[in-house]
Parts: C-alpha cells; sequence; structure tokens
C-alpha cells in the first residue's frame, strides 16, 4: 500500500508540476468562463515575500498596507518555502502542488480502501484531469490549499467514523482550524459537512457529541489566536476590511461582479466548460449514490460533503469557478467510488480512456501577464523613480517585481465591489486632483493611518489613482515630472517635456522621467518574487 501511494504522489506531482516555473506570476484565466486573471498569485505572493525579507509575520502587508480580508495560512506556507529554499515563483508556488498531490494521494487511499485499485486510479485521473483543479494547483491561492484541508477532514471521518482512535477528533479540528486560517469563513466547511452527516449517519456510525466538540474546540484554538491578535491590535483595520467588506460586504450580500446568470447556472455551465467528462461520470453515478445512502457510511459522508457544498455555492453572493474546487474531490469520489462504468473488466477500460483524456486536455502552455514584457524591461532598468501604470492590465504583477514604489492609475471608474469607503478615507484611492496635491494632502492621511495602528515606514497613500476619464492622463503626468509612466501605446501623445520615450513593448509604452538613477543591484523591494528577468 505504502509503494502505491508513493507512486500516485510521485506521478501526481509530475502532472502537477510539469514546466511550473514557466507560467508567469499572476498569469492566464483563473476562470475559463469570466476570463477573470489570477491578480491574487501576485498579491498573496507580495506578501508572502515580504514576509521572508522583513520578518514581520504576522500582519500580510501589499502595498505598503495592511491585507486583512485573509488570514494568513497561504501566505505563511509560500514564506516559509521561500524561506528554505529561496525566493522564486517555483518555490512560492511548491506548497500549492504539494496540497494538489496529498488531495490526489487522499483519494486514491480512499477509493483503495472501500473500493479498487481500479476506482483509486480512476479517480485520482479524474481529479487531475479536471483543468481547475490542474491549473490552481499550479498557483499561489487559497482555494487548493483549502481543498486539501476539506478532504483531510473528511478522510479522517471516511476511515474512522465514529473517531474512536484517540486522534480523529484532534486531526479533524485541525485541519478544519487550518482551513478557517486559508480562506476563513469558507474554512468552516468541515465543520458544516461534519454536522449534517451527523445528522443523516446511523447511531452506530456518527462520532459522540464530546468529540465533535473536542474537534471544535481544537479548531477554534487553532483559528482564533491570530484573529483575536489582529482584533485588539488593529481593531478599525480588522472590523472594517475582514469583517464588514470581505465577510458582509463580498459574502452573502455580494451580488454577481461578471454575470446576470442564477448561482446554479453559473457553476452548471462552468463544470460542462471545464470538466464535462467528470460531470457525466459524477451524472450517472447517482443513482447508484442515492442506493447506497441506505446502507454505506462513506455514501452519506460524500452525500453531506456535495450537499453542503451545493447549498454554499448556492448562497454565497460572489461568484467565481475556483470556488468550485473544494467539491470536484467529493465529485471524483462518487464517480469513481459507486459509477457502474468503473467495476469490473470494462474499468481498466475506462481507466485507460479517461489518461488518454488527460493527456489531450492537460495545459502547460507557459503565459505571461499582458503587460508583463513591459514590466520585465522596466526592471531591468533599475531605476530609483516610483512607476505609475496607466490602465493596468498587469493583474498587480508589478508588485512583485523589485521596483521601488508603483502605483496604478484607472481611467475608468473603479469597481465598487473590489473597494470600500475606508480606501478613500485613508488616501489609498484617490483621485486625480488629490494625487496632483497628494504633498498638502498627504499630513491628513498619515494622520488617519496612524490612528489605524499602520507603521510609520508604510505609506500606502495615493496606491491606487481613480482619473476617471484620459483627459485627465496629461495633467497627472505633468504633475509628476519625477515619476516614470507605463501606458498604452495609444496615450503616445500625452508625453510631458519632461519625459522622454522609453520605448513601447507589446502596446505599452514607457515615459521615463529625465531625473533618475540607478539603484543598487542590492536593493530589493521587500515583495519581489521575480528577479530572473534576463532578456
Amino acid at each position: 500500500m505504502l509503494l502505491e501511494l508513493a507512486a500516485v504522489a510521485l506521478l501526481s506531482a509530475i502532472a502537477l508540476g510539469w514546466h511550473l516555473g514557466e507560467a508567469g506570476m499572476a498569469s492566464g484565466y483563473v476562470d475559463p468562463v469570466l476570463h477573470a486573471g489570477a491578480q491574487d498569485e501576485a498579491v498573496y505572493g507580495h506578501a508572502a515575500a515580504r514576509m521572508v525579507r522583513t520578518g514581520e509575520w504576522g500582519t500580510p502587508v501589499f502595498l505598503e498596507r495592511f491585507m486583512l480580508n485573509k488570514p494568513p495560512l497561504l501566505m505563511w506556507a509560500g514564506a516559509a518555502s521561500m524561506r528554505v529554499f529561496g525566493v522564486s515563483p517555483v518555490v512560492l508556488r511548491a506548497p500549492m502542488v504539494a496540497a494538489g498531490v496529498l488531495c490526489c494521494v487522499l483519494v486514491y487511499w480512499w477509493l483503495r480502501r472501500t473500493r479498487s485499485m481500479a476506482a483509486g486510479i480512476a479517480g485520482v485521473v479524474l481529479l487531475l484531469g479536471t483543468s481547475l483543479f490542474q491549473s490552481m494547483s499550479r498557483r499561489f491561492m487559497t482555494d487548493v490549499l483549502l481543498t486539501f484541508f476539506v478532504v483531510a477532514a473528511m478522510f479522517v471521518i471516511a476511515m474512522d467514523p465514529r473517531w474512536e482512535r484517540r486522534g480523529a477528533a484532534i486531526a479533524f479540528g485541525l485541519f478544519s482550524g487550518a482551513a478557517i486560517m486559508t480562506k476563513s469563513a469558507a474554512g468552516l466547511l468541515p465543520l458544516l459537512i461534519l454536522a449534517v452527516y451527523w445528522l443523516i449517519a446511523t447511531k452506530k456510525e456518527r462520532p459522540p457529541l464530546g468529540k465533535f466538540g473536542i474537534a471544535l474546540g481544537i479548531a477554534a484554538i487553532v483559528a482564533a489566536p491570530w484573529h483575536l491578535y489582529q482584533y485588539f491590535a488593529h481593531r478599525d483595520w480588522f472590523v472594517a476590511e475582514y469583517i464588514r467588506f470581505q465577510l458582509l460586504g463580498s459574502g452573502v450580500t455580494a451580488p454577481s461582479r461578471y454575470t446576470g446568470d442564477s448561482n446554479f447556472w453559473f457553476y452548471l455551465r462552468t463544470l460542462v466548460y471545464s470538466d464535462p467528462v467528470l460531470l457525466a461520470l459524477w451524472a450517472i453515478s447517482v443513482p447508484w449514490i442515492v442506493m447506497a445512502c441506505k446502507k454505506a457510511s462513506h455514501a452519506r459522508l460524500l452525500a453531506a460533503w456535495f450537499v453542503v457544498m451545493a447549498a454554499c455555492l448556492g448562497i454565497f453572493g460572489t461568484r467565481a469557478a475556483y470556488y468550485l474546487l473544494p467539491i470536484v474531490p467529493a465529485m471524483a469520489l462518487m464517480s469513481a467510488g459507486f459509477s457502474p462504468l468503473l467495476r469490473g473488466r470494462i474499468s481498466w477500460m475506462v481507466n485507460a480512456l479517461l489518461i488518454v483524456v488527460f493527456f489531450f486536455r492537460a495545459d502547460y502552455k507557459p503565459a505571461s501577464a499582458p503587460a508583463s514584457a513591459a514590466l520585465d524591461q522596466y526592471a531591468r532598468m533599475r531605476r530609483t523613480n516610483e512607476l505609475v501604470v496607466v490602465s493596468p492590465d498587469d493583474e498587480f504583477y508589478a508588485s512583485v517585481l523589485d521596483l521601488p514604489k508603483v502605483r496604478y492609475v484607472y481611467l475608468t471608474p473603479l469597481d465598487a465591489t473590489k473597494t470600500t469607503e475606508f480606501f478613500y478615507r485613508l488616501g489609498m484611492i484617490v483621485s486625480g486632483e488629490q494625487f496632483c496635491s497628494l504633498a498638502q494632502e498627504m499630513p491628513m492621511f498619515e494622520q488617519r493611518l496612524h490612528a489605524w495602528k499602520l507603521p510609520d515606514g508604510l505609506h500606502p497613500e495615493a496606491t491606487i489613482i481613480g482619473a476617471d476619464s484620459p483627459a485627465r492622463l496629461a495633467d497627472l503626468i505633468q504633475c509628476s515630472p519625477d515619476r516614470d509612466f507605463l501606458v498604452p501605446e495609444t496615450f503616445r501623445n500625452v508625453a510631458a517635456p519632461r519625459h522622454s520615450l522609453g520605448g513601447a513593448v507589446s502596446g505599452r509604452l514607457l515615459l521615463l522621467a529625465d531625473r533618475s538613477a540607478r539603484r543598487p543591484e542590492n536593493a530589493i523591494a521587500p515583495g519581489t518574487v521575480v528577479r530572473d528577468l534576463r532578456p
């Protein structure tokens, strides 16, 4: 059995890690339907690199401001990996590849124990063949790590439904607490699934309430310290960003930013587009799952898992394809464990077909954020000036480059669902007029930031500039003689007298301030992840 698990781990690592370093940071789409970019990878990567370089691990920082919309376990994992093996995109992503590999190992182990080797192989191939699972296991984002903790918690129940082993309740609590520390309220999934399973399981199959309480207590011990620390150390910021903005504003009450579909149709359409094979096999297996629920505890557990995930997806206001990830292993387990196509001799033929489909669908094509080539060229110059990125489509890629300071200018109204009032009050988002009079505005913004306990060395003021219209761009450049600009090439005619054209790359034009110097090679910006920028 150990050799089988080792083989599954090795093959899964190859499948998920192949050409890992060739994909650019924050590149490609994380939502194949909505074509949403991978900006969160740059955000979390910047925060993780900053932890390594500054030694400040307690409170994540992004673009010189506290980032309290998520707990920091993902960033801690990436920072720990880079602290040991060096700072690079591959090392940063390695913990997510490991989380994906462990999901595959647990799925195989589960099916090998309850069904057969053929079922175990099918479950792993179905999981690896899901484009969402494959792509998200190769990005530094929260969703695969959350999925691993959900799978691990369910595995604890599947192996010991009554938690007769001494460590079962503790292990479940640890995985549940880690899930909360990965993705906040979404981390409650293991506890919600356990509650539903406890209701539908027979008395002989459910864990005693006392051990349920132990698991809940362990989860609280894991998750509570960081939350309590942030509440007492940075109360205003924590309440505004973590509670009001993230939990309430981006949760149940938030409208979809991208589509008017109902949640059901959106996620069904996403599954049809991203993995029709898994969806078809799962649909075929449903009658057998229903029949198995009458007598098999692991079937009831899978049913509880699926129902809770489906309910959460239906209730949660914001929609994104990668929110499906925690339900994908449940569908793979259901399909491989109960589909009539994966029983007897025919199962090996189906497995062979699934492997062929995987090789046809696997996508390892290197990708880069749209503005990455121009930003890489600029970073190689090692200029001391601030860089102002206009009409950005870089998915915050500039934030993981070795640049002294980056600001972003939006020439269209900002997306209200991605901002909140305190961003404006603290001066992190300013208008074009405020930016051109920033010296006069700074004392007020600094006073407010100091009241919110931001350290004196951090200056997030005017990180985002809402110019609202292209007509304002010339004024911004005119009032910034010492700043460099990256603008779409269509704005070539807005160059000011104290800026020179630095050349166009991939449709973007550099406007370089006449006054500058070269930064020392050992002066590295704290959030830098990407440094190898050879032509």
